[in-house]
């Protein structure tokens, strides 16, 4: 690698203050911001709100109503109404030109209110300006994407073939109807765009239930399809809790698809709720994420650069690296220089300038992690950088200091993912060894694999059993090539970001037609 060293670094905050527009958004009269339903705005039947906060302060931001079953049905009877239309002019009967063209309205508004998005991001969300600032092109990016899939892939019939003497058959493509989306709280601006584009411009109408955590940016989106023009019901937006929102959702019968990105034992627990009705189902379940690390590569070069990865929104990513296996002819030399890099991470606020390392996004996260770092020495890991609590001057927020630790083959330290800036490096013998180890996990999202040997480097990573599987990179994510799991990270369907991401929003089925019979 010709990557010097010092050139590489965790990604940084830059200084960040809410634009008045958010401020007046979160504020909204002081009245709780509602949910989206049918073009208009529901408190709710429960009368039951939450508060959403800042966690690098633990300041409220908003207060959100929560939407129950009675929402539910309301939102699912709108998008039905809004699918379907008067049997001819319903959303799915719309060109996909003039689909793509609402949309694209949508990614104008977007941009022509980036400050606010972005503070979503960075308030609601927790990020460093650096990332939230990427997150926010996948707004266009998706939407151009889809847009483009969306004209080389048709709605309706194909060409017929012929099946028998006077038989011919063909298949005839369409969307599901009513979709849902549970979008989790860690990317929230990406992932609320990976699922609305395909499932729109394939002709669906949708439902958005955004993690009780980070509901703003689906909210202000929701405000800014209305103005952009989509027709009442097509985009609903339904906040609240998982087990409240979101099983209502599943259980719904009316709900015909639902696009999940959460935790494996959510996910798995929505699949059998959706069976009951034989509601399709695709998901993507989090990642405990491998880097192999060969005995030819620069040890402080890749350090830092996994370091990097390691650290991308302080952990919380779902596909990001927690465990690394190097090459014993270098892991001391690497374990230095992975020690220093985090150590130097700079905790603190994630609006300040300088920040690298924030606060997690609640108190319940933190307490998860504090416990994976006591399992992680209890099975036998050996502490590098210790980890723990950590204190940031002036601000109440969920703060921790990043944590490393040694282990070796046969202890297994680290089993379930855990959403920090927490890795376990294991020195092995071989990259037979390490391949192993790597692939004992259940997850299956993402790996990567190190070394300056390029063609050596791709004939091991397509040995991972992952669903997305990277030389010299890592995080790595392409329109154009999909992104989902294996094992019990994710399936089935295409994962996203690919034609067949589309085609996962469409059934398709088959036609037959034989001459009348004389």
């Amino acid at each position: 690698m010709a990557t010097a060293a010092t050139e590489i670094r965790a990604l940084t905050a830059s200084a960040f203050r809410a634009p008045q527009k958010f401020v007046d958004f979160c504020r909204n009269d002081g009245k709780p911001l509602r949910g989206l339903v049918g073009g208009k705005e529901l408190a709710g039947t429960m009368n039951v709100t939450f508060e959403t906060i800042d966690p690098g302060t633990q300041e409220v931001l908003a207060t959100v109503c929560e939407m129950g079953d009675a929402e539910v049905d309301l939102a699912v009877e709108a998008a039905q109404r809004a699918f379907v239309g008067n049997g001819k002019n319903g959303w799915r009967d719309l060109a996909v030109e003039a689909r793509i063209a609402l949309c694209m309205k949508l990614v104008e508004l977007c941009e022509r209110d980036r400050d606010v998005l972005l503070a979503c991001e960075i308030l609601d969300g927790g990020k460093v300006s650096e990332l939230a600032e990427g997150d926010f092109g996948t707004i266009r990016d998706c939407a151009e994407y889809f847009a483009g899939v969306a004209r080389r892939i048709p709605l309706g019939d194909s060409d017929s073939m012929k099946v028998a003497e006077g038989i011919r058959g063909f298949t005839y493509r369409e969307p599901w109807g009513v979709v849902a989306g549970i979008i989790p709280w860690n990317y929230p601006i990406v992932l609320t765009a990976w699922f609305m584009f395909p499932a729109l411009l394939s002709g669906n109408t949708i439902l958005i239930k955004p993690a009780e955590d980070t509901p703003l940016s689906a909210l202000y989106i929701g405000k800014l399809a209305e103005e952009a023009g989509f027709p009442a019901g097509v985009i609903n937006v339904l906040p609240g809790r998982g087990e409240i929102t979101g099983q209502a959702i599943a259980e719904h019968p009316g709900v015909k698809y639902i696009s999940f990105t959460g935790s494996p034992g959510v996910g798995q627990a929505i699949l059998r709720t959706c069976d009951r009705n034989g509601t399709r189902m695709k998901r993507e379940m989090g990642g405990n994420g491998a880097a192999i690390v060969l005995g030819d590569a620069d040890p402080e070069v890749v350090a830092r650069m996994i370091g990097r990865f390691a650290n991308q929104h302080f952990g919380q990513t779902c596909c990001t690296i927690h465990r690394i296996y190097v090459d014993k002819k270098i892991a001391d030399d690497f374990i230095a220089a992975e020690k220093n890099f985090f150590e130097n991470l700079k905790i603190g606020y994630q609006a300040e300038a300088g920040t690298q390392l924030g606060a997690v996004i609640n108190a319940t996260q933190r307490q998860r992690i504090l416990k994976a770092e006591r399992d992680t020495l209890a099975r036998g890991g050996k502490a590098i950088v210790a980890g723990g609590d950590a204190e940031v001057a002036g601000k109440r927020g969920f703060y921790l200091k990043p944590s490393l630790y040694r282990t070796e083959p046969g202890l297994n330290v680290n089993p379930e993912e855990v959403f920090h800036t927490y890795a376990t490096i294991c020195p092995v013998s071989s990259e037979e060894e390490a391949m192993r180890l790597a692939n004992s996990s259940p997850y299956g999202l993402g790996a990567s694999v190190w070394t300056k040997d390029i063609d050596r480097g791709i004939a091991l990573a397509k040995k991972f059993r992952d669903g997305t599987c990277q030389v010299n990179c890592h995080n790595t994510i392409a329109y154009g090539l999909p992104y989902g799991g294996q094992g019990i990270s994710g399936g089935p369907g295409a994962g996203v970001n690919c034609e067949d991401t589309f085609r996962d929003y469409t059934q398709v089925k088959a036609v037959y037609v034989a001459e009348y019979p004389e």
